[in-house]
């Protein structure tokens, strides 16, 4: 009798995991874009024809797809075929990096970034202006709240002594008062503003190109955080659109629309119009823009994270980035359109001040969209109870989520062992979805994962740290179920799941997980990535 089924592949020898439980369950059989079978090896190898690709999963796990729900993949892209940094492990391996970009192109200005704050605490035009002294040099740190830009940018930007600081910004000045080419949040626009932005061709590039390298990690679709012009950067809606219309975007994708710093609630009605109009545009195009970011404030690192208490270095307690009147009338104007707010939040004061936004939204309009606060590293206790029961997902990244040193000099051992608390919020009732912030932290699900259940990582020395408040930790399966179904669910409108009729989104990863030491997590990687039923790739 002929089958009438056949699978193009079958996944067997691994332990299936769908997405919400592990199973008993070994292998996955698909059929053009769709999953067709779950089972017993013998069940789905019943399904194999002669053209049928077989892949051994060799006792790994069997997957949904990973989810990141926030990433700047298409600036992180462009960072990739420009001037990367996020490899150097050095002082001067950065800035062999630097050299090495200048000299690869003859472009007027070199941009790129990933520098890290740890090798480079305080970095200065003068160490830019010794190895790229006639061109303008502007360069993101890894967190992409700073620029570090040489005498040349400066110059060109008008920026010296007299420049006054903008707000929710900071130039930073040597002893004799000029710049040291060291600029935080807003104050890194006075030199962005004038970089000559990417274009559109060159933003599908990178996209396409961080496609490629999402894939190699087993994430299969994603959330773009910031849709919109923003520290000097064009807006890559275009290059999501042209991807899309062109099917050369084979992950499924949404992103949010960027509500400019200093939002006042006299502008929120006409942003409200701007983001219908941009809804629907998008949305027409295949693109879903149903989410609205906006940054409520700074990181404790730039001290402009806005706390409850002062931070220890001065009396100040940072800034908003939006005031609580605009944000409350934003949140609940875009709730009232069904938007849902995508929110980053570091400090306990930006936390309950959006709580109270949100609350003031379920009070006028209801239940309500699905809002999602995201990096949560300063919670008060007290707050972290209000997630659940508001309806707030919390939308980690959870490689953060261990001990800091370089930020206790801001706000103190306490404050920071005491931070990223997702069991409390987890047992608020809250959903819990992840993502990673690439190209700000790497994108590499499983180094999430091992953090979020183990609340630490590895020294120098390869023996782990002191975990960060190890009651706060996940369980391994609330941590995978974040990653895929709790993601999915947030920024793609569902999926995320092994199921008979699902989009076959499948990741293979190089050992069951769950047979492993958590500890030993951090060791677990990506053998397959499956996207829309195709191989898309395989380790060797």
């Amino acid at each position: 009798m002929t089958r009438t089924f056949l699978a193009d592949v079958c996944i067997v020898d691994g332990r299936v995991f769908d997405g919400r439980v592990g199973t008993a369950d070994t292998a996955v059989a698909i059929r053009g874009e769709r999953i067709i079978a779950i089972g017993t090896d013998a069940e789905i190898r019943a399904l194999a024809g002669p053209d049928t690709r077989i892949i051994e999963a060799a006792g790994g796990g069997i997957l949904p797809g990973f989810v990141d729900a926030h990433i700047h993949a298409a600036f992180a892209g462009v960072e990739r075929l420009s001037c990367d940094l996020t490899t150097a492990t050095s002082v001067d391996e950065t800035l062999s990096l630097i050299v090495a970009a200048a000299d690869a192109t003859d472009a007027e200005w070199i941009t790129g970034g990933g520098w890290s704050h740890e090798l480079f605490p305080h970095p200065t035009r003068q160490m830019l202006d010794a190895i790229v002294p006639d061109r303008p040099v502007a360069l993101s740190d890894a967190g992409h709240h700073t620029l570090w830009v040489n005498s040349r940018a400066l110059e060109l930007a008008g920026v010296d002594r007299e420049t006054p600081t903008p707000p929710n910004g900071h130039i930073h000045h040597d002893e004799q008062g000029d710049p040291t080419g060291y600029l935080n949040e807003t104050a890194a626009e006075l030199v962005g503003r004038i970089v000559p932005p990417s274009t559109d061709a060159e933003i599908a590039a990178g996209l396409l190109n961080a496609q490629e390298f999402l894939w190699t990690l087993g994430i299969t679709g994603w959330h773009e955080a910031i849709l919109g012009e923003y520290n000097g950067k064009a807006d890559c809606t275009a290059a999501y659109l042209a991807t899309i219309g062109d099917g050369a975007l084979r992950s499924r994708t949404s992103g949010a629309l960027w509500v400019p710093p200093g939002t006042t609630a006299a502008q929120v009605p006409a942003l409200v119009e701007r983001f219908v109009a941009l809804r629907a545009a998008n949305a027409a195009a295949g693109f879903d823009t149903s989410t609205a970011k906006a940054m409520v404030d700074g990181v404790p690192h730039g001290e402009t994270a806005a706390l409850l208490e002062p931070y220890c270095s001065h009396a100040g307690s940072g800034e908003l980035h939006i005031d609580a009147e605009a944000l409350e009338a934003l949140v609940v104007s875009l709730d009232a359109e069904g938007f849902a707010m995508h929110l980053h939040i570091m400090g306990d004061r930006g936390v309950r001040v959006a709580l109270a936004a949100v609350e003031a939204a379920r009070r006028i309009n209801g239940t309500g969209q699905r809002h999602h606060f995201a990096h949560l590293s300063m919670v008060h206790p007290d707050d972290a109870r209000r997630f659940g029961p508001l309806g707030i997902t919390a939308n980690i990244q959870g490689l953060w989520a261990s001990v800091d040193p370089s930020v206790v000099p801001m706000i103190g051992d306490v404050r920071m062992r005491a931070g990223y608390p997702f069991r409390a919020i987890a047992d608020s009732g809250a959903a819990i979805a992840m993502g990673s912030d690439w190209p700000v932290s790497p994108a590499d699900p499983w180094l999430a994962i091992h953090v979020a259940v183990n609340r630490t990582l590895p020294g120098p020395d390869g023996q782990p740290s002191e975990p960060l408040d190890a009651t706060q930790r996940l369980t391994l399966t609330e941590a995978l179920a974040a990653y895929t179904s709790g993601s999915a669910e947030l920024v793609l409108g569902g999926g995320g799941m092994l199921r008979v009729g699902a989009r076959a989104d499948v990741a293979v990863s190089t050992v069951d997980p769950f047979v492993i030491p958590t500890e030993a997590l951090i060791s677990v990687g990506t053998a397959v990535t499956v996207v829309g039923g195709t191989v898309v790739h395989t380790r060797d």
